[in-house]
């Protein structure tokens, strides 16, 4: 038979690519002429087959040079895989990409904080090649601080911008700061736009790597929307391209190692992969490794590689061998490899972080969904960034059962300027389920009464002009509660996103949430950090003041020999009670009996006025003197300052003359600078963390020129 020599109508200039080689029907990998039977005489007429050859074409072909859709059909560079040649035997490289919006930090310090502290984060020390500060560039040189600040403070204002992390797996093979400009400049190609960037290249991992951050307009001022499929597959596909160009393909003895190190990772391979898509296929989930019969070398390979991964995979009880040569891989092997990898990333990150604490110490992973019967409580060890991509924090504790724990942050786990500081004394546990479906409810009261809209504008507006608030909340954290759920609700795709605080509610959102499988906060699984202290424990033995030790003594804890084998946070504990004791009886306020503290009745409540004296030293000379603050107490004025107390910060309300110290939730330490009215009344809970004339519930009302009252706690 003839071979059809006709070739594709495919346009170097559409593709995006310098010439690239015609391809006929019969070399073509993708396209394949399949001859049928013919169609009934009904059946509407075809399009002639060299029409789809060209409309699959332009489909494909939304990259830098195409004429049409050139900005593909949802954001730039749809097409443009398409045109990227796959070389035999590609460096491999893992990019991971993340679309980051800034509406979701106007609670928390602001757009332009967040920016900074993630580009600091970014340019650590420890992170270069000799161990030094993070170099940043961009495609021309290196950033100095000022050209950072100009960058970040240009993005600020914008909808969003992109984080990328690139990871090639000869990364200490490559100069990074070149391959980065090579790889952002053939994106460039790619997207058909110029791209305002920075990089760094990271040194502090096993495999060298790079961190871009991309904004999110592009030089016309525009919104920069980039393909999601290029983002997942165009981009990894380039960066390989860009690699392999720099290195050639892989050598025979490369492909040997990355193999020998995947049959024995505890983490996800591609031949994982292989073995769940394989066991998927059958009924019993079951999958062969027993000799094939075709006798192939290729095969024969591929078997043992198989053999060897189940072996491995049945050591870590995820798989296990039925009969000879037939394997069951557990159901959810995928899933429960990429946990053991987590977990073993945290187990080490532990060990590295808390060197130098006890060496015998056992190392826990928190888990929310099954907590400790007991609350943790303990000493913050270290902090540090979790997620290099969504900037989530988490803390490492020593905490008195004598164990170390590793704590993952969320957004809700800790109240903004109550953040827990390397020393601090906190205590650990899953917060309890809130009332369901009332932040839900309000969401869709409201978009039903704008046309499905829900606007947190509109909702600040209507609860300003007077609408009831709960008992502790403020006109911003209610509405922002509300704000964050609607988020949540987008990403679960329960609702839609429209941008600037806005979203789309459909009016079966309440059925919608019954069908859904619940999540974290719905579950009421969000881990809260509680600070009880923010002095260390020498200090706390000698301060003038309510300490975490006084509560400890309060609740009768023991002091003296600690157990054998106790933690190096428990011997401390245990001296540095003893030592608040002694302190507490030299001053007359208990005695020491069996180990224990005997205190007198009230004390707690006499150590918070000689807190509040101490403090009145140190004040009085700049806001005159100090009013006591008891139930029926009404004051007016402005909150000047926040005053760190042994027992917790408290606000300074100046009143001309005259000032006061109170204990400062989290809605009024954000007043700083506001003028406020301030009614106290006796309250439920012990604040900070005394008795009798401490149980005090402080409501406040901002005083606005403009008379819109905005209530809160």
């Amino acid at each position: 038979m003839p071979r059809n020599t006709r070739q594709l109508p495919w346009s170097a200039k559409a593709a995006g690519r310098a010439d690239p080689p015609a391809l006929t029907l019969s070399d073509s990998p993708v396209f394949r002429v399949r001859l049928g039977s013919a169609r009934a005489a009904r059946t509407p007429k075809l399009k002639a087959f060299s029409g789809r050859i060209k409309a699959l074409v332009r489909k494909h072909s939304a990259g830098a040079g195409a004429r049409h859709q050139p900005l593909g059909k949802h954001g730039r560079g749809g097409g443009a895989a398409a045109g990227i040649p796959v070389r035999g035997a590609p460096q491999r490289v893992t990019v991971k990409s993340r679309v980051v919006r800034h509406s979701r930090y106007r609670a928390a310090g602001g757009t332009g904080a967040a920016l900074a502290k993630h580009i600091d984060y970014l340019g650590r020390g420890g992170v270069a090649e000799e161990g030094g500060r993070g170099v940043i560039f961009d495609a021309d040189r290196e950033l100095s601080r000022e050209d950072l600040k100009a960058f970040r403070e240009g993005i600020v204002p914008d909808r969003h911008h992109f984080r990328f992390i690139v990871s090639p797996e000869a990364g200490s093979e490559l100069d990074l700061r070149t391959y980065a400009r090579d790889f952002v400049a053939a994106m460039e190609a790619d997207l058909g736009t110029r791209l305002q960037w920075l990089g760094v290249a990271h040194y502090d991992t096993d495999n060298p790597h790079l961190h871009l951050l991309v904004r999110g307009k592009d030089p016309l001022g525009a919104d920069l929307v980039i393909n999601r499929d290029y983002m997942s597959h165009g981009m990894r596909l380039q960066a390989m391209e860009v690699a392999t160009r720099a290195l050639g393909p892989r050598r025979a003895e490369d492909i040997e190692r990355s193999v020998a190190r995947d049959l024995t990772a505890d983490r996800v391979t591609g031949i994982d992969i292989g073995i769940a898509h394989q066991a998927s296929l059958q009924a019993d989930g079951i999958v062969s490794a027993l000799r094939k019969g075709d006798g192939s070398l290729a095969g024969e390979r591929q078997r043992l590689h198989t053999l060897t991964r189940l072996q491995h995979l049945e050591s870590l009880g995820l798989a296990r061998e039925i009969r000879p040569g037939i394997w069951q891989p557990d159901i959810d092997l995928v899933e429960r490899l990429k946990q053991l990898s987590i977990r073993g990333d945290l187990i080490k990150l532990m060990h590295e972080r808390m060197r130098g604490a006890d060496p015998g110490i056992t190392a826990v992973i928190f888990n929310k969904d099954h907590p400790p019967t007991e609350p943790v409580v303990g000493r913050v060890y270290a902090r540090g960034t979790a997620d290099e991509m969504t900037d989530a924090e988490y803390l490492l504790i020593e905490a008195r059962d004598g164990r170390a724990y590793y704590v993952s942050l969320g957004e809700f786990s800790e109240n903004a300027g109550h953040e827990a500081g390397v020393g601090a004394i906190v205590r650990v546990s899953p917060a309890a389920p809130a009332a369901k479906g009332a932040a839900d409810k309000n969401i869709s009261r409201i978009a039903a009464a704008h046309g499905g809209i829900y606007d947190a504008q509109v909702h600040a507006t209507e609860v300003g002009e007077g609408a009831r608030l709960p008992p502790g909340v403020s006109v911003q954290d209610y509405v922002n509660s509300h704000r964050k759920r609607a988020q949540g609700l987008s990403r679960r795709g329960l609702i839609e996103d429209l941008g600037q605080d806005r979203f789309r509610i459909p009016t079966d959102l309440k059925e919608k949430l019954a069908a859904a499988p619940a999540a974290g906060r719905d579950r009421g699984t969000v881990t809260r950090i509680e600070r009880l202290a923010t002095r260390d424990l020498d200090t706390q033995v000698s301060q003038e003041g309510v300490t975490w030790l006084d509560q400890e003594l309060a609740a009768g804890a023991a002091f003296g020999a600690p157990r054998v084998g106790a933690s190096r946070f428990e011997r401390q504990v245990s001296q540095a009670l003893e030592g608040r004791a002694k302190r507490l009886e030299t001053i007359g306020l208990g005695r020491i009996e069996d180990g224990q503290f005997r205190a007198r009745g009230r004390f707690m409540d006499e150590l918070y006025e000689h807190e509040l004296q101490a403090a009145d030293r140190h004040l009085k000379g700049r806001y005159g003197e100090r009013e006591a603050v008891t139930a029926g107490s009404s004051l007016e004025g402005r909150i000047a300052d926040i005053a760190e107390l042994p027992s917790g910060p408290h606000v300074v309300l100046d009143m001309a003359g005259r000032y006061a110290l109170i204990p400062a939730a989290a809605p009024l330490a954000r007043q700083v600078g506001q003028e406020l009215k301030l009614t106290v009344s006796r309250g439920r809970h012990f604040h900070p963390m005394g008795e009798g004339a401490m149980k005090l519930a402080i409501r406040f009302e901002a005083i606005d020129l403009s008379r819109i009252r905005k209530r809160g706690r």
